[in-house]
């Protein structure tokens, strides 16, 4: 099963720049965050091309295999919350008012998620 779920908060505070890497998050358990990803619709997907320069470092030097990569909005954390039960929502709240103290309104702000073995 997952052992680790990694998520990474990446902020664009120039609309027409680059991204920046801002905030790293661990989830206590991954097995029920790649659950709750999976009932949403939104685990797997491929992390997008512009990922920021410190995101794909974060990637390459990894000691072990990106799983389950995708990239969430602070949308589709509300949608992920409507498949946890209310005793986990706790990170998805703290990483939704995150993104919302970069940004008012969640358009420049996004998560990347993946998933390693150990």
């Amino acid at each position: 099963m997952t052992g680790q779920a990694l998520v990474l908060c990446e902020h664009r505070p120039d609309p027409q720049g680059a991204w920046e890497l801002t905030a790293r998050f661990l989830h206590a358990d991954p097995a029920a965050l790649l659950d709750q990803l999976d009932r949403a619709g939104v685990a797997g997907r491929a992390h997008p091309d512009d990922l920021s320069l410190q995101s794909r470092s974060e990637l390459l030097f990894q000691d072990e295999e990106a799983r389950h990569p995708t990239t969430l909005t602070v949308t589709e954390i509300h949608d992920v919350q409507a498949h946890a039960p209310p005793e986990e929502w706790g990170n998805l709240h703290a990483w939704a008012a995150f993104m919302y103290a970069l940004d008012t309104t969640g358009e420049h702000t996004r998560l990347i998620v993946w998933f390693t073995d150990h």
